[in-house]
């Protein structure tokens, strides 16, 4: 058996019964933020995709676009994605994302709450019709000693809003449940590491799946 390219802490991996096929992966983020005025900044990140059953590299993401803070605690984002697909290192196919969302921010006591909504439009090289799906995620942050660290959780959740072609079908696709510890190295430079649970369900006569990720991420604001 080939041995898996990743190990994470036993105590983190939680795994239902109905998981049937499992897969070990490491996500690489880098993202840039750049203020323009107090409302308005631009966004872009790049990221990088690694799993076992993939054997190595198989997506990648580049993205670009701008966020609006348009009232006190309520921010709309804009942003265009190309995510490229690979499967045993050769290109696979190509996506393009046009995705829109709105963010609301809270605070309970020493928590920051932040729920979002977003919309993809989808599409692929090769490909004729469209895909359209929501992403809703809830996320928590807890400023823990020293000051410059933060523990993180979060629960997202993708639902198809139509079928396509190309293997987008209707309903709920997968969830995502993050644990992960921030550190915030400099006014400007901050470092996220964490287990990033993916629960695929299982549709269109696929068994469900299971992905146990170790995602690595920096962040750079200006």
């Amino acid at each position: 058996m080939r041995p898996s390219l990743f190990a994470l802490p036993v105590s983190l991996v939680a795994a239902p019964a109905l998981a049937q096929v499992e897969d070990r992966a490491l996500w690489l983020t880098t993202t840039g933020k750049v203020r323009l005025d107090q409302r308005t900044r631009i966004d872009v990140e790049a990221a990088y995709r690694f799993s076992d059953n993939s054997g190595g590299l198989y997506e990648s993401l580049w993205i670009g676009g701008a966020t609006r803070e348009i009232a006190k605690h309520v921010a709309v984002q804009v942003t265009y994605a190309r995510v490229n697909g690979y499967s045993g290192g050769r290109a696979r196919n190509v996506e393009n994302r046009v995705r829109a969302q709105v963010e609301v921010t809270r605070r309970l006591g020493r928590v920051r709450l932040a729920g979002r909504l977003r919309l993809e439009y989808r599409s692929r090289t090769a490909a004729d019709m469209t895909g359209f799906r929501l992403r809703p995620r809830i996320k928590a942050t807890l400023p823990m000693a020293p000051r410059d660290v933060s523990l993180i959780a979060s629960h997202e959740s993708i639902v198809e809003l139509n079928n396509t072609d190309w293997g987008q079908m209707t309903g709920a696709d997968r969830m995502r449940n993050l644990i992960a510890i921030n550190w915030q190295a400099s006014e400007a430079l901050s470092f996220e590491a964490g287990y990033l649970n993916q629960y695929h369900f299982a549709r269109g006569g696929d068994r469900p799946m299971m992905d146990h990720i170790l995602s690595l991420s920096t962040t750079l604001s200006l």
